[in-house]
């Protein structure tokens, strides 16, 4: 799944680049505008009926009852395109309203219009991931993902070579009907593989006792934060343009700000999770088979190297895009400014990493209610915070707002899962040590001479500290090994 999601992530970065090219900041932003309203309608149409189908699943099948397995994947599937349906019609007939009323773009409109199709779609696509999760099967979904990240960046570019659009509505609705494509054709690959898959396991189905009872309290919480937290999210993104018009800057100027902050900085920033994410969502179901078996002592065992893994990771990516942050962003969207904001963000990487582990072990020990509670109240303290830092502050309220927010969010999950775990975490070995070594590297690298051109230079160096660092944890580890068959020698 990694090394997929690097794959993906790097075709997304590309297209990030094209679309930059192509629309320029103020694009970016009323594309991400865009995304925002549409990101509601797919976390409401996904996120709890995919969440559902890997704890059924994986619960009944631990309990040795595949048939009820079966029967209730089919019932997830027949209610993921009933919801994904209502959410597709609702966008559709709502998209004026979204355009002018919330996001004050009038332009974004016909974009919604045409989202609004893939949502049935995407909704059943998201529940057959949840199942290949709880089967632990990766590659179906990977290979969905980049199938659809395929499609989507071919329909932008093949549009675009051969339609030039004469403003940035029409610019947006092609981007978007690369994505809607791409929604269509996944959809159509996953039924397919999930047919396949589906039939190993056996033709049999056994009605499953109390199902409404056991999806409802995994369904409803999370369901129910996801429509809060994208609407509230959707909200705050928003009120970002709005709020820097009222700082001083001209429309088109807040929007690029908004495009550069979300359309360029956040997406590196992003990236380099592709190797925290999908561990974050395979620790879903062995979480739960754990809790179900009542095996709190691999509970506490899996939590503790995870906390700890997510950490040795991210600290580094952090020391790293700290130092290589302008010239990378020179390279990648020839703008130093987005390399700036990339820079003072850089911070909370740790923490967002973090964060996205702990809410997966969370899931997975039926911790909802609690994961809906503390996002409920960082979606609302970031929409207060960006309406009053903003108007004040401006492009760096916006940092300001990112950086709390992910600060108290993730100190509340860790404070959970320390509460319902009582794991325990070394910082000398998770958070130290990683941040000398890599700060260690990263100067050693700056006075190096330059290696050729921009692009060439910083993809060396930023090389040289991942693989010294790699390096370093590889001889750790084998010297921990040794220690440990010492030890157990008799005498």
């Amino acid at each position: 799944m990694a090394v997929s999601a690097i794959i993906i992530r790097s075709i997304s970065m590309l297209f990030r680049v094209m679309l930059t090219e192509k629309t320029g900041a103020e694009g970016i932003g009323l594309y991400q505008l865009v995304m925002s309203i549409y990101l509601v309608f797919v976390t409401v149409s996904s996120s709890g009926i995919s969440l559902c189908a890997t704890r059924l699943f994986t619960e009944l099948s631990a309990k040795g009852k595949p048939a009820q397995a079966r029967y209730a994947i089919e019932k997830c599937i027949v209610i993921s395109f009933i919801i994904g349906l209502s959410g597709g019609t609702l966008l559709f007939f709502g998209a004026d309203f979204s355009a002018g009323f919330i996001l004050h773009d009038t332009r974004a409109a016909p974009s919604l219009r045409l989202l609004s199709v893939s949502l049935p779609f995407l909704a059943v696509s998201a529940c057959i991931r949840g199942y290949f999760c709880a089967r632990r099967k990766s590659l179906p979904t990977s290979a969905e993902q980049f199938i659809e990240q395929i499609i989507e960046t071919g329909v932008f570019i093949t549009v675009f070579s051969f339609y030039h659009p004469s403003d940035l509505t029409q610019a947006c609705c092609i981007t978007v009907a690369g994505t809607t494509s791409a929604e269509v054709v996944s959809f159509i690959y996953s039924v397919i593989c999930y047919r396949i898959d589906i039939g190993r396991i056996g033709t049999g189905r056994e009605k499953a006792d109390s199902l409404g009872r056991k999806m409802l309290p995994v369904m409803l919480p999370v369901s129910a934060n996801a429509c809060l937290r994208s609407g509230l999210s959707a909200a705050e993104n928003a009120l970002i343009p709005q709020g820097l018009c009222r700082y001083g800057f001209t429309q088109t100027m807040a929007l690029s700000q908004y495009g550069i902050i979300s359309g360029m900085a956040m997406p590196v920033l992003v990236f380099p999770s592709v190797i925290v994410f999908p561990f974050a969502a395979l620790i879903i179901p062995e979480i739960s088979e754990a809790r179900a078996k009542d095996d709190y002592s691999s509970i506490k065992r899996m939590t503790e190297k995870m906390v700890e893994s997510s950490l040795r990771y991210s600290v580094p990516v952090t020391i790293i895009l700290i130092f290589f942050a302008v010239p990378l962003c020179e390279v990648l969207f020839g703008s130093s400014e987005a390399g700036k904001y990339l820079s003072l963000l850089a911070p909370v990487i740790p923490f967002m990493y973090l964060d996205s582990v702990v809410d997966g072990i969370l899931k997975g020990l039926n911790e909802q209610t609690s994961y809906f509670i503390f996002n409920t109240i960082d979606s609302v303290i970031r929409v207060l915070l960006t309406v009053i830092l903003l108007p004040v502050y401006g492009i760096y309220g916006v940092t300001a707002v990112i950086i709390i927010s992910e600060l108290l969010n993730t100190a509340m999950s860790v404070w959970r899962l320390v509460k319902v775990t009582s794991f325990r975490l070394s910082l000398v070995k998770a958070v130290i040590l990683p941040c000398l070594l890599t700060l260690l590297f990263c100067l050693f690298a700056a006075v190096l001479p330059v290696i050729g051109t921009k692009a060439s230079d910083v993809t060396v160096k930023i090389l040289f500290c991942c693989i010294m660092y790699g390096i370093v944890c590889i001889l750790s580890k084998k010297q921990n090994c040794r220690k440990i068959t010492a030890v157990k020698k008799p005498g």
